[in-house]
């Protein structure tokens, strides 16, 4: 296959994630019964391993995204800001974790330099891509990276805009299709008034 025919591929398939995420109306699905995610190990924005099982007795929410993202993930981050500086202390107890899509750029450095300014509090995790794929698999999540936007080899990862909502035993509870703040705040506050 032609080298530009494979790029108007991934061009179109990537105007059809964006399309698709942006019209998707607000729903949430939900998982009955909660479904067990396996634990794994990444690396933190402060340079340290991290496991998933650490932020056992909290609700988490979880998103995937990347710190050179135009668009989803800063609207992401700031509803899930709004999230945890609601009022309501069942809602707010909830952690943030953004799993990086893009770990060939995004460093423990570069994430922490990102998100410094939205919460010192949320959580950035990457590593290597393969293993973010398999991990994104639970989450029934995706990603691929698109073709280089310039000549300088810059580019952008197309990636599934849904938050996860994970209970106190770190099964998935929740997953959010464009839900504003109020939905998953009160899915949150009901997560973390459940007793584990």
């Amino acid at each position: 296959m032609p080298l530009r025919f494979h790029g108007r591929i991934l061009v179109t398939l990537a105007l059809l994630v964006a399309t698709a995420t942006w019209a998707e109306p607000a729903r949430v699905l939900e998982a009955t019964p909660p479904k067990a995610v396996t634990d794994f190990e990444l690396t933190s924005q402060d340079g340290q391993p991290f496991r998933l099982s650490q932020l056992r007795g909290s609700p988490v929410l979880v998103f995937f995204g990347f710190a050179h993202c135009p668009d989803i993930c800063p609207m992401t981050l700031g509803q899930l800001q709004a999230v945890v500086s609601s009022p309501d202390i069942a809602a707010n107890q909830a952690r943030v974790v953004m799993i990086s899509v893009d770990g060939d750029r995004d460093t423990p450095a570069v994430l922490k330099r990102y998100l410094a300014p939205v919460s010192p509090d949320f959580i950035g995790l990457t590593g290597n891509p393969r293993k973010v794929r398999d991990i994104a698999a639970q989450f029934s999540a995706v990603f691929f990276q698109g073709m280089p936007a310039d000549a300088a080899g810059n580019y952008l990862v197309e990636h599934t805009s849904q938050v996860y909502l994970l209970d106190k035993q770190g099964r998935l509870h929740s997953t959010f299709f464009n839900a504003p703040a109020d939905v998953i705040a009160a899915a949150t506050r009901q997560v973390g008034l459940a007793k584990p």
